[in-house]
């Protein structure tokens, strides 16, 4: 056989497959020209340009459909069309290669979409989204999505800086990808989103009693998470930026894994903060506990040097508070769980608090007492360390182990304990007023 036989022979093959079909497939750009109410798989919906089909007559397709030999690049845009929104309505599960959706746009169930391209599903203004889609979702910078069903994403979702998301009494889960929110989120009324492998935020996330989760989480520090409902991982949480409940209790779950805090967590007044982990919580951040709420950690709290806490009248309660050295934890209210301050650790309580639980005080640690009185419910162990009173009182209500204890008494910038009159001023008069009351003599 000659070599220009076979080189023939392959020229023919190669043509015939192109000529059959086996060539490579063919892009075909199509635009929705139907009414406001439309069918996907009726073919009158689609042109090949934003005015209609030219030449006539449209390319041989029904309706947007990738198979061997077509790939299609779908744009849908109310405004060329003249129509408030349109409607199209998917009854059957359909792939492209990418589409695009400008104007007002409803994607309207049961079905679903499969989107080819990377970042290929790409909203640029106004987007209602009923079907499931398999792909990575993009909502451009300025535009809003909202999802109006139970709806199964597969790929990554990005929203980008001044985007919005949002979500009401339906459930958004992230199947084999992620969730990256620069722009604004907000869930409503038992609405969640998550279940990817991670859910990145550097925007802002409102919870109406709402549920964002990711298997690892990360609030960057530009992250803002406020609102009543449930955060949760399942591998591990790390806030950089800020948490604050609001509006009514928050849950922060982490199911296997640890939970660092190097941003703030917040109570705001009457909003409990819950915070549940399967190991050790670390806080190398701001923890501020407000009034008439709590922040409360079911399981031990450490906080690391360069961590601070604040209780401003509320409750923080834990398994274990453990005070490190180089780390702040100060302010009244009240506080629930044993307190272990390490060594060369310092805690200063100002105003009336109430500690129950035990207390122990490493060598050279400190507890410090202010303007107020200061009940220990619990047994107190002081080994080595000391007891600082100023203008204020420790009272052990469960007794007081001293081991070396160094008790300091002094007055205070704004109380002291010896001003029994209350008047301001420690002169003669209160040793009247103490005598009077504390002191007696027999009668002949």
């Amino acid at each position: 056989m000659s070599r220009r036989f076979v080189v023939l022979s392959i020229i023919f093959l190669l043509s015939a497959r192109a000529l059959f079909g086996g060539g490579a497939p063919v892009r075909i750009d199509v635009y929705w020209c139907g009414d406001d109410w439309g069918s996907w798989i009726n073919g009158d919906n689609w042109c090949t340009g934003p005015d209609g089909c030219s030449p006539e007559p449209c390319p041989p397709y029904e309706w947007p459909d990738n198979n061997d030999t077509q790939f299609f690049y779908v744009s849908i845009n109310s405004s060329t069309v003249g129509f408030e929104r349109v409607n199209v309505f998917l009854d059957g599960y359909y792939t492209v290669s990418e589409i695009e959706f400008r104007g007002d746009v409803n994607l309207k169930e049961p079905g679903g979409l499969t989107v080819v391209e990377p970042n290929g599903f790409v909203n640029h203004d106004d987007l209602r989204i009923e079907i499931d889609v398999h792909g990575d979702i993009v909502n451009k910078a300025g535009s809003k999505i909202h999802f109006s069903g139970d709806n199964d994403i597969t790929g990554n979702l990005y929203n980008e800086t001044g985007s919005r998301i949002s979500l009401e009494r339906h459930e958004l889960n992230i199947h084999d990808g992620a969730v990256y929110n620069d722009g604004h989120i907000q869930l409503i009324t038992d609405a969640s989103i998550g279940e990817g492998y991670l859910f990145s935020n550097t925007g802002t996330i409102e919870l109406f009693v709402g549920h964002c989760h990711g298997m690892a989480f990360v609030n960057w520090p530009q992250g803002f998470i406020k609102g009543s409902g449930y955060v949760t991982s399942n591998e591990g949480f790390w806030n950089r930026g800020t948490i604050e409940a609001a509006r009514g209790p928050m849950l922060l779950y982490v199911g296997d894994g640890k939970l660092v805090n190097e941003g703030k967590l917040i109570n705001n007044p009457g909003s409990p903060l819950n915070i549940m982990t399967a190991e050790d919580f670390n806080n190398v951040g701001i923890i501020e506990v407000n009034q008439d709420g709590a922040v409360t950690v079911d399981c031990n709290l450490i906080n690391e040097p360069n961590g601070h806490i604040s209780i401003l009248g509320g409750t923080l309660s834990a398994d274990t508070i453990v005070q490190e050295d180089g780390s702040v934890l100060k302010g009244f209210g009240g506080i629930t769980g044993d307190v272990v301050i390490d060594q060369n650790g310092l805690i200063q309580l100002t105003g009336p608090t109430s500690i129950v639980g035990d207390v122990e005080i490493s060598p050279n640690a400190t507890l410090e007492v202010s303007d107020g009185t200061t009940i220990i419910t619990g047994h107190t162990t002081c080994n080595n360390g000391t007891i600082h009173m100023i203008g204020g009182r420790v009272i052990c209500q469960g007794g007081l182990t001293n081991n070396n204890c160094n008790v300091i008494w002094e007055p205070g910038i704004h109380t002291n304990m010896a001003d029994f009159n209350l008047d301001g001023k420690v002169n003669i008069e209160d040793f009247a007023y103490f005598a009077n009351v504390w002191l007696w003599k027999s009668e002949l």
